[in-house]
Parts: C-alpha cells; structure tokens; sequence
C-alpha cells in the first residue's frame, strides 16, 4: 500500500465546524479505503463503493443544513456539485456491478481529485462566509 497516494487531511482544510470536519476526515478515509482495496488488487469494490454512497447521503445532508441555517448564497451552485459528483459515484457503482476491469484507476483518480478540489475550493467558500457571519454576530454584541 503506498501511502503517499492517500488523501491527506490537513488542518488548513477545516470548515470551522466539526461535524462537517469529522465527515470531511472520514471521507477521506473511505476513499483511502478504496485505495488500498484497489491497490491489493481486490475485485470487491461494491461493499467500499457502497459506504461511499450513503456516506455522501450523510455528509451532503449535514452539509446542507448548515448551509441553509445560515443563508449561504452559493447553496444552489454546491447543492448542484454534490447532487452531480453522487450521480458519477453512482455510475461507477453500476460500472462496477457490471464488471467493469478498468474501474478501479479511474474511479480513485476521479475521487481524489473532486473530494480534494471540492473541499479545498467550495467548501472553504462557505467556511469564510460562516466565518464572516460569526464575526459580524460578535462585533453586533460587542
């Protein structure tokens, strides 16, 4: 297993609230998951893929309602990132059903690279707007 292809959680990627962190880390460590199975060579993917799948259901939820509770102005254009990234997992869950040999690359390349950017670029969008929102609370009670 070649740790250095593993998703690494760093704390500059924190949103700023925890239950949203801690689902960040365990994606991260699914997708890792996903590495090693694909590493080993195992032909087994479904269980890994299917964790994925309903982790995303969890974490895109939560995700959501923090964005919504806040009145985030990008909600929409995230929602629509979430609802697109769960549809291509979807696909490469029917792609693995179906057999698919050349899989397993494609797949961890695809996921790595979306749940890296999206955490590093769209989510830290919210972060400072959560951030921003907190801040302006505080100097209003000041």
């Amino acid at each position: 297993m070649n740790k250095s292809s593993y998703l690494k959680w760093e704390p500059q990627y924190s949103v700023g609230v925890e239950i949203l962190d801690e689902q960040h880390r365990k994606l991260f460590d699914i997708v890792n998951d996903l590495t090693d199975e694909i590493e080993m060579g195992s032909k087994n993917l479904l269980p890994v893929i299917h964790d994925l799948v309903n982790y995303l259901s969890v974490h895109f939820k939560q995700e959501s309602i923090v964005m919504m509770e806040s009145n985030y102005p990008g909600y929409m254009k995230h929602s629509r990132e979430h609802h697109d990234f769960t549809e291509k997992v979807k696909t490469f869950l029917q792609d693995c059903e179906r057999g698919d040999e050349e899989l397993g690359t494609k797949m961890i390349v695809f996921l790595k690279e979306w749940i890296f950017n999206h955490t590093t670029r769209l989510d830290m969008e919210y972060a400072h707007y959560l951030k921003d929102m907190a801040e302006k609370r505080n100097s209003s009670q000041a």
